[in-house]
């Protein structure tokens, strides 16, 4: 059955101001067009560690950010210390993250997160195709179940136009 992650700001406000995006590119054109553009976002987190203290990163992700939209680069530890302020704002934030064990940081730092969108982890050698989009290592594959276990759940869509797949199906499907 297909679906939206989410349809409308009535929608996003009922689930929360926090969009919770995991994407191994993280700004770019499917987030700039395809979510910020169709959806109303105003404000853009990255959250990493090692961009966070790459000045010349940093800025190069800054200038991907369209103008007028207030980003921010921010380590997990600025993350885990902010995330609240962000959640009782009348601001939708995405925030976006690079890998599954940068959602792990945070969660371990104590951040409460309901869902997660996964949106591209794209293909390397030790990866398992799931979608043309997702391909998860079996270190990423039991850190996800182990924090499903925690009562994270997780949407796999690339655009909010597309189609979603419930993550927890698709690793016990491939069993």
């Amino acid at each position: 059955m297909a679906h939206l992650f989410y349809l409308s700001e009535e929608d996003l406000l009922s689930s929360g101001q926090l969009i919770w995006r995991i994407d191994d590119r993280l700004i770019h054109g499917q987030v700039i067009i395809g979510w910020v553009g169709q959806l109303p976002i105003k404000r853009l987190i990255v959250s990493d560690d090692e961009i966070a203290r790459t000045t010349w990163e940093k800025n190069l992700l800054l200038m991907a950010s369209p103008p007028g939209l207030p980003t921010e680069i921010l380590s997990i530890a600025e993350t885990a210390n902010h995330y609240t302020k962000w959640e009782t704002s009348q601001k939708i934030t995405m925030i976006l993250m690079r890998s599954v064990a940068c959602l792990k940081k945070l969660v371990d730092a104590g951040v409460r997160i309901g869902e997660v969108n996964i949106g591209g982890i794209h293909y390397r050698e030790d990866r398992k195709e799931f979608l043309s989009y997702l391909y998860l290592s079996e270190e990423e594959i039991k850190t996800l179940k182990d924090l499903m276990q925690k009562g994270i759940s997780f949407k796999c869509q690339d655009v909010p136009s597309a189609s979603t797949h419930n993550l927890e199906k698709l690793l016990y499907k491939r069993k």
